[in-house]
């Protein structure tokens, strides 16, 4: 049995609700996703091999930005698919939503949770590892929440310790850390996720290399 689980954290598109003042268009990101990659200690060797072998064959070196569609985007994320399909202690879940048909909590002024970038993207999250845990709860009993490096304040992490800790239907993280994705490999590959579902958050699909994937839409939850 595996000793630990890691849960590497991911968003697509911005936590904000910006319009144009002169067309009322919307100049913030139409969509926000957010992914989470769950992988056990055990299993963690067989994403870094695959990551170590897709950069040393394809002489790619830099922070992996795939796009969506690309030959390479396959390559990249198909032998992870199989190994989550396999068996192999890795699994995936996002949500995500349209945020020009959002009524939810904390991303548009008014209402009784009104515009807030910070605690938008909390509670994202909360809603994001309640979906995960109800198909893939821990194979351990502790776990470590890693999430793509964005500032906040040491009060901000705090807060978010705290918001998580403080809910029934969460195991609470031993550890919260902020990573830059360019060192982590989790990170790189949760990305891939995030971005991949971009499309399906307004109307379209996600690629079918993604399919193993839990996916939730929240525009309407």
């Amino acid at each position: 049995m595996p000793n630990y689980d890691f849960l590497f954290v991911d968003e697509s598109g911005d936590p904000g609700y910006q319009l144009d003042p002169n067309s009322g268009h919307l100049v913030s990101s139409p969509y926000y996703t957010t992914a989470v990659l769950h992988v056990c200690d055990n299993s963690i060797p067989l994403l870094t091999r695959h990551i170590a072998n897709f950069r040393f064959y394809r002489g790619l070196y830099n922070n992996l930005k795939i796009p969506v569609g690309a030959p390479e985007f396959s390559r990249f994320v198909g032998p992870v698919r199989a190994m989550a399909e396999e068996g192999g202690n890795i699994w995936a879940s996002v949500v995500y939503l349209d945020k020009a048909r959002y009524t939810g909590s904390y991303l548009k002024p008014g209402g009784k949770r009104p515009s807030d970038p910070i605690r938008f993207r909390n509670y994202v999250l909360r809603r994001l590892l309640e979906f995960h845990f109800q198909h893939y709860p821990l194979l351990s009993n502790q776990y470590d929440l890693i999430l793509d490096r964005f500032e906040m304040t040491a009060e901000a992490r705090e807060n978010l310790l705290q918001y998580l800790a403080g809910n029934w239907f969460l195991p609470t993280p031993k550890h919260i850390t902020h990573a830059a994705s360019a060192y982590v490999d989790g990170l790189q590959f949760v990305h891939h996720i995030a971005n991949g579902f971009a499309g399906a958050a307004v109307g379209g699909s996600a690629p079918i290399e993604l399919s193993f994937v839990a996916a939730r839409d929240l525009t309407n939850h």
